[in-house]
């Protein structure tokens, strides 16, 4: 069996549920779509011409439909884990922006779903433009149109993770099997929390995140009433302390780690700070030849060149 055929049966091989079934949409429709999950321009043309149909490409268009029914598949809180390998090289343009077309023809989905939980249409906006910023990133990294971060999307088309300003927040429950610790005055295993994620669109002022942090436990209480958050959590290479033996005390970063209270391990990241700052993919750059314009980029480049390694930190807060 080619490549092709073995990741289309491992996605075949997924669980059907009984979900609504995809429907087919013109051209204009998908277009409107794209423009709604912040895709941009430069990859519509891609997107477009590689969708695929019940008639033209049956096989791809039949595991849509088979990801579409395990997206959707009923979950007091979801899981946000799902085994969606990216499509092989064979494939081309179509397999590179699959997952673009599954979540495009998942948007009525997710809207509805948005729209039973009274959800502002703001917010719905400012959450599914994270599609169309990992499309952007995904050109960045390797100079053609596609997008690999269909696990981290299912997120926000599940329902789970919402944007408030300038932060990411998703309903999550803390255990000790995923986080390896639990807070001595904060969470414990069991505990409800938001996890708080910091996308990279402009900097992270501390009005912006305050503003963000004071949305949160009112969203979430009037949207999702029989759930409770008083925490939040953070897992970033943000809250590397070592950071802040490099930054100015004023620098964003350095009063954003102040925010939280540090627990559990802190293993290796490299590779997120160099994806993060460098939009470089993993297991790529070569470090002599990295920008060092800004004093973060100045920091991350001499700390590993002396044979140092970034960290990821982890914290809790009270949500105020």
């Amino acid at each position: 069996m080619s490549e092709t055929g073995d990741w289309l049966a491992a996605l075949l091989k997924q669980p059907q549920a009984d979900v609504p079934d995809l429907e087919p949409v013109t051209t204009e429709e998908a277009a409107r779509r794209l423009a709604l999950l912040g895709v941009p321009d430069v990859d519509h043309h891609g997107v477009l011409a590689t969708l695929p149909s019940p008639h033209r490409t049956p096989e791809l268009w039949e595991a849509l439909l088979r990801c579409h029914q395990v997206l959707y598949a009923a979950d007091p809180i979801p899981s946000r884990e799902i085994d969606w390998p990216n499509a092989p090289a064979e494939l081309g343009e179509a397999g590179r922006y699959f997952y673009v077309h599954l979540f495009l023809l998942a948007l009525p989905s997710l809207l509805g779903l948005h729209r039973r939980l009274n959800i502002p249409f703001d917010v719905t906006t400012a959450t599914v433009q994270d599609l169309g910023a990992k499309v952007i990133s995904y050109r960045k990294y390797y100079d053609t149109g596609g997008f690999d971060r269909q696990g981290w999307l299912v997120r926000h088309f599940r329902g789970t993770l919402f944007r408030l300003g300038k932060l990411q927040f998703d309903r999550a429950i803390l255990t000790v099997d995923e986080y390896k610790a639990e807070s001595e005055n904060g969470p414990k295993e069991g505990t409800p929390v938001l996890e708080v994620h910091i996308p990279g669109d402009g900097p992270m002022t501390p009005e912006a995140c305050d503003e963000s942090f004071r949305r949160a436990r009112p969203f979430f209480a009037a949207h999702f009433p029989d759930e409770r958050y008083e925490h939040g959590t953070c897992r970033s290479w943000l809250l590397d302390p070592q950071l802040a033996d490099h930054l100015p005390e004023t620098s964003n970063i350095v009063r954003f780690q102040r925010r939280w209270s540090a627990f559990g391990p802190t293993p290796d990241c490299d590779s997120d700070v160099l994806e993060f700052v460098y939009h470089l993919p993993p297991g790529t750059g070569d470090l002599a030849h990295l920008p060092q314009t800004t004093t973060l980029q100045r920091a991350i480049v001499r700390h590993l060149q002396s044979g140092g390694h970034w960290r990821q930190g982890c914290g809790w807060l009270a949500l105020p």
